[in-house]
């Protein structure tokens, strides 16, 4: 804590002021950056400040949170107006420098301190994280007639502060968040009663414990009472000390003390509801490295999942090296079921199974779609230390390329038409992959895992009672730099499916499955994307057929679905009849009326090539 925050108060402050450069010393970066401090980074702040509304007359040495302001000079200069010594932008951009650098010299021109709210933190979070900052540097000090000493100035952390305490109280200090969890810990005496050791080896106080905490009633006490919460010692430990820490009216987590072979010293409570109130900015601190640390992760799965930016980095920033085999699982649900209960909960389910069938996965929520970058089990090394031949256990074996030839999950050979060449593939931003499988890494044993997973994941969202209808594709298992190859098939997997079950539906056929990976609907794959590339070619295209597709649209498409089922039934006029559930004279005499009305000769082979991709390419989506 810098100096000027204690006894007198900061520089140019008084009594209930803390300088800037201690509310900044709390955070790392995670909420707030300082642009610049015209009058130095001791200038003193006296209160947190949200939004203009929050100044006025006896809020002096405000720090500015502008919430709802434009990140413009102008709201610089009105908050300079309005008394602020410092004020916090947000949406400042950070690869604009002529913008940062106007909104500096409007700061330099008032003298007011400017800061920028971290990308991704709310203004929630740095409210809390700013007025705990401050509430430690004015009011945590113990008073001097409290009859305590004063906690050292050098508490920047949660186990400095847990170290001190522990001196102070006789005994040992645990600091837990609201879930429990051991944020930091005193050391652990030889008499430290077995409880405190189970809690701190585990990371978090066990099961058990928190089951009778509740039954007890002391949770509740803990979380809606201010006061130390004194427990004697019984059989089971020794004599407890608890006190709430909070955040205003938040509860942001716990600390405990726990004699060691003796008694707590008798102003241990004192000392302990002291270190309540230093706790707070660092237990803020901590939730903001967590949820900085999780938008993080979900920013590099994105980036990998979507192929954009560094995917080397975002591979790292994930705990994966870059040749990690992974595959990419796609669940999607029928469009326009968002909103309902039932339906979410069915998504929700498949979330949860992921992560108790393949922990580590993750998992990307977007509207009516879920995809999963799943991390596969890397293959066990054989008798001498060295990694097993890459083979699928049933026989397949290199080529004399040195490429194994693997049969996928479903029984059926495969060629990968992204295979990459001895150099390597060459990605848009330049990261070059060796990859000497023929450019999937996985095994056949690697696909089988993603595939029974997603078996097990269509098998979950079937149970979900009245849910809308779930699809669930897998790509193909391959370096993790590559996930974003492996997401765009398990994509194209799902498509295939729908349009699958759609065509079975329309012929009276039973429905098929609705999970599968590549292989399993490896014909419907090529003619998507035989059809993704034709698109653009036949919408900038013109004549019979074309004209033919306007026409009939606008009167409600009924020919051209006549001649899609015709096509279908392998010019069959009998079965396309039935399929439409019409009379063959009908169909014929409709067929007639295209060939006069139109031109178009379904007995040429192009004709007919062209018609077929026409009622593919203009059919609406499956739902």
């Amino acid at each position: 804590m810098d100096g000027g925050a204690r006894g007198a108060g900061p520089l140019g402050g008084g009594a209930g002021t803390a300088s800037l450069r201690a509310l900044l010393s709390f955070d790392d970066g995670e909420a707030v950056r300082l642009l610049c401090a015209p009058a130095g980074a001791d200038a003193a702040v006296g209160h947190v400040a949200v939004g203009f509304d929050d100044l006025g007359p006896g809020r002096g040495h405000a720090l500015l949170l502008a919430v709802g302001a434009p990140a413009v000079p102008a709201t610089v200069r009105r908050a300079a107006r309005r008394g602020a010594r410092a004020v916090v932008l947000g949406g400042v951009p950070a690869h604009e420098p002529g913008v940062r650098a106007e909104l500096v010299a409007a700061a330099e021109e008032t003298g007011v301190a400017l800061l920028a709210r971290a990308e991704g933190a709310d203004w929630g979070q740095v409210a809390a994280l700013l007025r705990s900052a401050l509430a430690y540097a004015v009011a945590g000090r113990p008073g001097p007639d409290g009859g305590v000493a004063e906690v050292s100035e050098e508490v920047f952390s949660l186990a400095s502060l847990a170290a001190q305490v522990a001196a102070r109280v006789g005994g040992s200090i645990t600091i837990e968040d609201t879930r429990l969890r051991v944020l930091a810990h005193s050391a652990t005496g030889e008499e430290a009663d077995p409880l405190r050791r189970t809690t701190i080896l585990g990371g978090r106080v066990p099961a058990w414990r928190v089951a009778e905490l509740r039954h007890s009633g002391l949770l509740r006490a803990l979380w809606t009472s201010p006061e130390v919460i004194h427990r004697p010692a019984d059989a089971d430990g020794p004599e407890r000390l608890v006190v709430a820490v909070r955040g205003g009216r938040e509860v942001l987590g716990s600390i405990w003390a726990a004699a060691d072979g003796g008694a707590l010293a008798s102003d241990a409570a004192a000392h302990l509801r002291a270190a309540a109130g230093l706790a707070a900015p660092l237990l803020v601190g901590e939730r903001l490295r967590e949820s900085g640390t999780a938008r993080r992760r979900e920013s590099a799965l994105r980036g990998l999942l979507e192929g954009s930016g560094h995917r080397r980095t975002h591979a790292w920033s994930l705990g994966l090296s870059p040749d990690t085999a992974c595959a990419v699982v796609v669940a999607e649900r029928r469009a326009g079921a968002a909103g309902s209960a039932v339906a979410d909960r069915a998504l929700d389910v498949l979330v949860l199974q992921a992560a108790a069938l393949r922990p580590g996965t993750g998992v990307l929520r977007d509207g009516d779609r879920l995809v999963l970058l799943v991390v596969c089990d890397p293959p066990s090394s054989g008798g001498n230390g060295s990694p097993p031949a890459r083979r699928n256990g049933q026989g397949g074996r290199a080529g004399r390329d040195g490429r194994s030839r693997r049969r996928t999950p479903e029984g059926r050979g495969r060629g990968d038409k992204g295979r990459t060449g001895a150099a390597g593939a060459q990605t848009e931003n330049g990261e070059g992959e060796k990859d000497g499988t023929g450019g999937e890494a996985g095994t056949g044993g690697e696909a089988g895992e993603v595939l029974a997973l997603v078996r097990e994941l269509d098998l979950s969202a079937a149970a979900v009672a009245g849910a809308a209808p779930v699809w669930v594709g897998a790509g193909p298992v391959l370096p993790s730099v590559r996930a974003a190859e492996s997401r765009e098939r398990a994509e194209l997997v799902v498509r295939a499916l729908r349009e699958r079950e759609a065509r079975a539906v329309a012929a009276g056929r039973p429905r098929p499955p609705r999970h599968s990976g590549p292989a399993g609907v490896d014909t419907t794959l090529e003619v998507l994307r035989v059809l993704d590339a034709a698109r653009p070619v036949w919408e900038s295209g013109a004549g019979p057929v074309h004209t033919f597709v306007r026409a009939d649209a606008a009167e409600g498409g009924e020919l051209l679905r006549t001649l899609a089922a015709f096509l279908d039934a392998g010019c069959d006029v009998p079965a396309a009849a039935r399929r439409l559930v019409v009379h063959p004279n009908t169909l014929r005499y409709r067929l007639g009326r295209v060939r006069e009305r139109y031109g178009i000769d379904l007995a040429d082979p192009d004709t007919r090539l062209l018609v077929a991709l026409a009622a593919r390419l203009t059919a609406p989506p499956p739902v």
